[in-house]
């Protein structure tokens, strides 16, 4: 059987590594000039590779160790993490259960409710389940007052979701309580995480190895821009034309590549939502039906806005510092080289400036140069004495479908993996659920995407019982 799997991100690249190793040949489209997403890394310069946003994996991530362990990439080593929360002018340490109780925003009593509710909830093990129909907000005034959440988590709500902020489900916020720290053995006092020696280049260039191995090809710069039901079997892909991405993310806006369509069996798509529609041809469309094209269509996203910046010093003394200012423009700072040794960058230092906006923000639109100058005010108000100086290099990247929006009822407006048309697969960000996006579920993703597609076609194969 020949595929089409249309994106190089972790869920794409694994889906194809897995339909090679059950014997079928892929073709992987691509539209950006790079492997792996939102993981893909970039040349910073002196042969040193930075993904374009923040990325780590926690001791539970273990879907993409194993990747890594079978492709033979590695190694990873584990760092102790260091987190803070900024408020009231100063960040505040908030890696151990003793910097909770040393966070004076919070009266003693509010800090030791919070820090037993969110204790209890990882102690019961309750199913995600008993948190689909209720807020986080709801649950968080019950649990732990009023106080943290005007002081804590509705600032950080509001700074990932904006106006979405208090229709958010529970179960994205049981996600982040529950899926992601080991709560035994040393990581019960301090928390790990893990980041491949290498970059997660590596890791990629292993999976392109493995799928041109089995006679399949990685194509990237050559996205598919539509996608039309054959006359007799299987799905007619048009390709676009390289260069592609500097169109945007719309497929109708690309151009067709000149060699013409090709014949595949099957396609397996790991697009957002919104663009997986915009592949469809109206009959195809009309195929799917309205039902499952009204999942798609109900799908929200944030865009994720990252800009990364040289330093020529440390910025602060922590890897992860979440912003609850509600003056300060973006959500986070995530000093890399707070985690990996800044020797293994001869010395340079990285810092991320992390932001979720919505799709309409005027943000998007600033370039570097003009979204720093923004970011400025923002950044002396946790740093003081930073000058512009400090800064030696910087780059900027956005992705429309960045953040899934998780409201109450969420999952029962989750497409299924199989679309209703035989050999159509969709496997996107949405479906990652109850966990959040990231590489660790985009490779169980890519894995189940797969199954559900050789399912799909074996189904059609046997026919009507």
């Amino acid at each position: 059987m020949r595929v089409a799997v249309v994106g190089a991100g972790v869920a794409g690249l694994t889906a194809a590594l897995r339909l090679q190793q059950a014997g079928h040949v892929c073709d992987v489209h691509e539209r950006w000039p790079g492997l792996g997403g939102m993981a893909a890394t970039l040349d910073v310069g002196g042969g040193h590779l930075l993904e374009r946003y923040y990325h780590h994996w926690f001791t539970s991530d273990r879907h993409i160790v194993a990747l890594c362990e079978e492709l033979g990439v590695g190694p990873i080593d584990w760092h102790p993490s260091s987190t803070a929360f900024f408020l009231e002018g100063r960040s505040w340490p908030f890696t151990s259960p003793l910097d909770l109780l040393r966070f004076s925003p919070l009266s003693l009593r509010d800090r030791l409710r919070m820090g037993l509710a969110v204790l209890r909830l990882q102690r019961a093990g309750r199913p995600v389940t008993e948190y689909e129909h209720e807020t986080a907000r709801a649950w968080i005034l019950r649990q732990m007052g009023e106080r943290p959440y005007e002081r804590v988590w509705g600032p950080l709500l509001r700074g990932k979701f904006g106006s979405r902020a208090d229709d958010i489900s529970m179960a994205w916020l049981w996600g982040k309580f529950m899926l992601r720290r080991q709560l035994e053995g040393k990581e019960a006092r301090e928390e790990f995480l893990g980041y491949p020696r290498d970059s997660f280049e590596p890791l990629w260039t292993a999976l392109q190895q493995r799928i041109e191995a089995g006679g399949g090809r990685v194509l990237i710069d050559r996205p598919v821009a539509r996608i039309e039901r054959a006359e007799r079997s299987g799905f007619t892909v048009h390709a676009g034309a390289p260069q592609s991405f500097r169109r945007g993310h719309d497929p109708r806006a690309f151009a067709l590549a000149p060699e013409g369509p090709e014949h595949y069996d099957a396609v397996l798509a790991t697009v957002p939502s919104d663009i997986f529609r915009g592949l469809l041809h109206d009959d195809l469309a009309a195929a799917i039906g309205d039902d499952y094209l009204g999942r798609l269509g109900r799908a929200e996203y944030h865009a994720a806005l990252c800009l990364l910046l040289e330093l020529d010093r440390p910025f602060s003394p922590y890897y992860w510092t979440n912003i609850a200012d509600p003056q300060i423009p973006f959500v986070g700072l995530v000093e890399h080289t707070n985690l990996v040794d800044p020797a293994r960058y001869d010395g340079r230092r990285f810092l991320y400036v992390a932001n979720y906006v919505a799709p309409d923000d005027p943000l998007l639109a600033l370039d570097r140069d003009a979204l720093l100058a923004h970011y400025l005010p923002g950044l002396r108000r946790v740093r003081p004495d930073l000058d512009p100086s400090w800064i030696r290099a910087s780059w900027l990247f956005r992705e429309p479908a960045g953040q899934p929006i998780v409201t109450v009822g969420y999952h029962e407006r989750i497409p299924p993996l199989q679309t209703g048309v035989p050999g159509l697969v969709l496997a996107n960000t949405t479906q990652i659920y109850p966990e959040d996006r990231g590489t660790n579920y985009a490779v169980r993703l890519g894995g189940e995407a797969a199954q559900e597609l050789l399912l799909s076609v074996g189904a059609a194969a046997a026919g009507p019982a």
